[in-house]
């Protein structure tokens, strides 16, 4: 039943003169000295806070079915028409809760989500850099009692095609976002959606849908190149080797005036058949193999590799960035992400079964569960010849490791080719040379969906032909 009474009700409103859009009441003055704050610090330094009165009419209902829901209008009819409404929600058991909803905007879920649920993660978390990102977008301003799946449409548009962002929230400057990937865009609506589905479950955000999930907002079709397929080509090209030469003698330490030549004894070892992989491991051990030399000799050249040759060798594992080799020969052993390898320590090492194997916690992995990696012989010997310098085996950066395979790939020329896909060789390996479970190959990857370890498992035509003929009677 709803009941109505007249009372008198006290605001303070903060306002700029001659922009009517900027004001805005509020129930208490320090909520209004916070937005007169904020105003001035986006340039308004004439925004003003006045008390304000004015008669209007509360509307109280009470039901057993709801909570109490109470609210004040300006005029009679509009509280009654608001009690009828509400009151036949109830009455239908249509009711929701929108005080929850007019409170928080989706940047303030988001937020809040990051506070509550993220913190125990690393600050370079995916989600925790996505929702930094997604903060600075219009469509973390709007209300969640006024959200559409219409505005998820719109921001799943603009995403797409990239350009500028205008917020409906005055006194904002506009965005200028850059196009991303249909896969990249369906994470972000994922991750709001789950923030949604939270809110409405933990925090009692009511809304009668969650406009962000599959079922209200499309998601954007697989374009080509989402999935990954590559693998490490047996053989090397002879075509790359000689694109290789050209671009060694386009290096930044090269003069055009000045001619270049690179060293016959190691041209001719770089020439002989193989692999990318050894390749790639070759460029980034020994980058000296890949500069050329002056091909006119003076004075000073012959000086300079005189002191050069003076000083004390030190091995290649020894060097300042002389481990960024054994990273991609390590990922390409275990199927190991960049951020766990760089996460490893000596104390989730052990060599007493075998091999060894690595004994990952959960504080470093991905899906924060814990694994057990078994080692090769391969990965075994890197970890022996390691230096022990540091808590960390491989104590590198993200940006070293980014750029040293960058730089290896151009060296032998090798194109299309990430640094997530020697993970995906690594994952293909383990089906095709050992005889493990995919459940048991899922445990070491770190895939606990098999439908996520079927997209890293990339077939190679003869390899598979091959094992299909021996597996005949």
């Amino acid at each position: 039943m709803a009941a109505f009474s007249k009372r008198i009700y006290k605001s303070w409103r903060v306002s700029v003169p001659h922009l009517a859009d900027l004001s805005k009441s509020f129930a208490t003055p320090a909520d209004a000295a916070v937005f007169a704050a904020e105003l001035k610090m986006a340039g308004h330094d004439n925004a003003q806070i006045k008390p304000f009165q004015s008669l209007g009419w509360q509307a109280r209902i009470r039901s057993k079915r709801a909570p109490p829901l109470t609210k004040t209008f300006k005029t009679k009819a509009m509280a009654e028409e608001w009690a009828k409404a509400r009151e036949g929600e109830i009455a239908k058991r249509q009711f929701f809760d929108y005080r929850e909803a007019d409170k928080f905007s989706l940047g303030d879920l988001l937020r809040k989500y990051d506070i509550e649920k993220l913190t125990t993660f690393d600050k370079h978390d995916a989600n925790r850099s996505r929702i930094r990102k997604l903060c600075r977008h219009p469509i973390t301003h709007i209300r969640m009692s006024a959200i559409q799946p219409a505005d998820f449409a719109e921001f799943r548009d603009q995403r797409l095609r990239g350009g500028f962002t205008e917020s409906r929230q005055a006194g904002l400057e506009p965005v200028i976002w850059a196009a991303i990937k249909g896969t990249s865009v369906k994470r972000e609506l994922d991750l709001m959606s789950s923030v949604i589905s939270h809110a409405r479950r933990e925090w009692r955000v009511h809304i009668a849908l969650n406009p962000a999930s599959a079922a209200n907002t499309s998601r954007p079709g697989k374009a080509e190149g989402d999935e990954r397929v590559r693998r490490l080509h047996d053989v090397l090209p002879q075509d790359d080797l000689k694109n290789a030469k050209e671009i060694a003698f386009r290096s930044r330490r090269t003069k055009p005036e000045v001619a270049f030549e690179l060293d016959p004894e190691l041209t001719a070892l770089l020439q002989m058949q193989h692999g990318e992989q050894q390749a790639l491991l070759r460029a980034s051990r020994y980058p000296e193999w890949f500069r050329p030399k002056k091909k006119i000799v003076t004075r000073q050249t012959i000086l300079a590799r005189y002191r050069k040759i003076q000083k004390p060798f030190v091995k290649s594992r020894l060097r300042k960035s002389g481990g960024v080799w054994a990273v991609f020969s390590f990922a390409i052993e275990t199927a190991m992400r960049r951020g766990e390898m760089l996460k490893l320590e000596w104390s989730h090492v052990h060599f007493d079964h075998g091999n060894g194997y690595l004994e990952l916690p959960g504080t470093i992995t991905k899906n924060r569960k814990p694994r057990i990696v078994p080692l090769s012989l391969r990965a075994h010997r890197i970890l022996k010849t390691r230096p022990n310098v540091s808590q960390f085996v491989f104590a590198l950066t993200k940006d070293t490791i980014k750029m040293a395979f960058q730089r290896a790939k151009k060296r032998v020329a090798i194109v299309d080719l990430r640094l997530h896909d020697l993970r995906h060789e690594a994952t293909s390996r383990f089906f095709e040379q050992t005889t493990l479970r995919t459940e048991e190959i899922g445990h070491i990857t770190g895939h606990t969906d098999p439908r996520m370890l079927q997209r890293y498992y990339n077939l190679r035509p003869e390899e598979f032909v091959e094992r299909f003929a021996k597996s005949r009677r």
